[in-house]
C-alpha cells in the first residue's frame, strides 16, 4: 500500500481486467486497480487482489467484507455497476461507489469524477 501520498491526494480503487477501462461490475471483480488522485494528476499505485463475491444471485458477505477492508483507504471505488447493497456497504466504510463511467478511460475519468467531488477541497 502506498506509504507517503501527496498533500491534498486521495487513493481511489478500480475495477478493471485492463485495456486502461473501468470494466467490471463490483461483485465480479478479482482486482482493484488502485491510484492515486491530485490536481496535480492520476498515478497507478498498485494492484490489490481480492475474491470476488457476487456467486450467481447472491453474495458471499465475508468475502464482500474482506473486499471493504482492502479498499479502506480508498475513498472511492470505481465500477462498470454496483448493486445498492454493496453501494450502501462501501458508503457505510466511507468509500464512495462511483459507476457514473462504466468502461471509461481510468485516468480521464478518475480526474472527472476528483474534480467535482467533494474530496477534491
Amino acid at each position: 500500500m502506498a506509504e507517503t501520498r501527496k498533500e491534498g491526494s486521495v487513493l481511489v480503487g478500480v475495477a478493471s481486467k485492463g485495456d486502461n477501462q473501468i470494466n467490471l461490475h463490483f461483485g465480479h471483480a478479482d482486482i482493484f486497480q488502485i491510484y492515486e488522485v491530485s490536481e496535480a494528476g492520476v498515478n497507478f499505485v498498485e494492484t490489490r487482489l481480492v475474491e470476488h463475491y457476487c456467486l450467481g444471485g447472491y453474495g458471499d458477505e465475508d468475502k464482500r467484507e474482506a473486499i471493504l477492508r482492502t479498499l479502506a483507504d480508498c475513498a472511492a471505488c470505481f465500477v462498470a455497476r454496483v448493486g445498492d447493497g454493496p453501494r450502501a456497504k462501501l458508503a457505510g466504510a466511507g468509500i464512495e461507489a462511483v459507476s457514473d463511467y462504466p468502461y471509461g478511460a481510468i485516468e480521464e475519468s478518475v480526474l472527472a469524477w476528483f474534480a467535482t467531488s467533494r474530496v477534491a477541497g
